[in-house]
């Protein structure tokens, strides 16, 4: 694909002010399918316990998870952009990175559940009614093979879709640890209650590293979907009488445990990740003017963003920073006196002033929104 000026409508990224809106869009229209199930329900005969059976919970998920898909694709005919191509769903990567998710998933509920569980104790003092809080209960060989599709599958499709595809994406021209940080506290609060805010979060971290080291959702979704699966399978084997409680000591250890083996399992990620990089090598590399840029990045850890960009950016978007920076080369290259290259540097910082202020708002307004409705949910709970 060739790319030749920074505003054409086949510019491989996406940027900050995208994965905002996308979020709001996909968060507004979560929230209005849920209000209009429910004065559906308050029509019509359907009992008010109905969102708390296996089949509202079906239900109420299916809705949720058609936001978080169809969003992404009505964006994308707005702009023109064809976002599905773009994200790297087709890229190929190393099949033990696939392999690897099994151990990170028992690792991240090793490291999320003993954290979960002494948050949702915190907000108990505070007076919050956990009981209250609709729960996936699978007390039947039946219900969890409903559960595996419908609470499992769909929404490691869906969600990755979203958060990582196109979100994380979109924040990545930030630094990698900050779209890493910031799509992962947008995945965890938009869940809605504080019982899946700190699991979530450690899950949509672990996700996130998958997705920029390879380039590809696959891994994201697999990790994602044995996650929930595995939730599931703990919550039936509860109500068959298994027993997972432990005591305070041993809930420090195992915490310890999965954050230790988190970390390495997700470093060997990176490694074999590169090793495979290596032997597919790119065609494009970055110019000198667009890695100075990507190295004075703000919220990027160098080593981080050094190692990920090798991984994550694809030969289309290393050419599009290139065209990009070349065209402002050649502009002050063309300004022959330093009054025109004056006008020319303020004319650059005025555009990105314009930029980053779009960006700024596009965040704001993202946790603005999901605070407020966290909020009043909390707030109700309590009354």
């Amino acid at each position: 694909m060739k790319i030749t000026t920074y505003k054409e409508k086949n510019y491989p990224y996406l940027e900050t002010y995208d994965a905002g809106a996308m979020f709001i869009g996909s968060y507004v229209l979560k929230l209005f399918l849920q209000i209009a199930l429910v004065i559906l329900l308050a029509v019509t005969d359907v009992p008010e316990t109905f969102t708390s059976t296996m089949g509202g919970i079906c239900l109420i998920t299916s809705l949720n998870e058609l936001a978080f898909f169809l969003t992404p694709i009505a964006y994308g005919k707005i702009k023109g952009r064809n976002l599905i191509k773009d994200m790297g769903f087709e890229s190929k990567f190393s099949p033990w990175v696939a392999a690897l998710c099994v151990p990170l998933t028992v690792a991240v509920i090793c490291l999320g559940s003993p954290l979960a569980s002494g948050f949702i104790r915190l907000v108990e003092l505070m007076g919050y009614k956990t009981e209250n809080v609709t729960s996936v209960v699978v007390d039947s060989g039946g219900d969890l093979a409903l559960t595996m599709v419908f609470v499992a599958l769909i929404p490691a499709i869906a969600e990755e879709y979203l958060f990582r595809g196109n979100i994380a994406r979109g924040l990545a021209k930030n630094g990698y640890f900050f779209a890493i940080t910031v799509s992962s506290a947008l995945f965890a609060l938009m869940h809605g209650n504080p019982l899946q805010l700190v699991h979530q979060f450690i899950l949509g971290v672990a996700c996130s590293v998958l997705y920029f080291a390879t380039r590809s959702l696959i891994p994201s979704m697999l990790l994602h979907f044995l996650n929930n699966a595995a939730a599931l399978v703990m919550g039936y084997m509860e109500s068959k009488g298994t027993d997972f409680s432990m005591s305070a000591g041993w809930l420090v250890l195992v915490c310890a445990a999965g954050l230790v083996l988190s970390a390495l399992l997700l470093w060997l990620v990176v490694i074999l990740s590169k090793r495979y990089r290596n032997r597919h090598p790119r065609e494009e590399t970055l110019s000198e003017d667009a890695e100075a840029y990507y190295s004075a990045k703000k919220y990027a850890i160098p080593a981080m963003q050094k190692e990920f960009f090798a991984l994550h950016r694809t030969d289309e978007e290393i050419a599009a920073d290139n065209a990009e920076f070349a065209e402002r080369r050649e502009k002050l290259d063309g300004a022959t006196t330093e009054a025109e290259q004056m006008v020319v540097r303020a004319d650059f910082e005025e555009k990105s002033r314009k930029a980053k202020m779009k960006d700024k708002k596009a965040l704001i307004y993202s946790f603005v929104l999901t605070v407020a409705v966290w909020v009043i949910s909390f707030i109700v709970n309590l009354v």
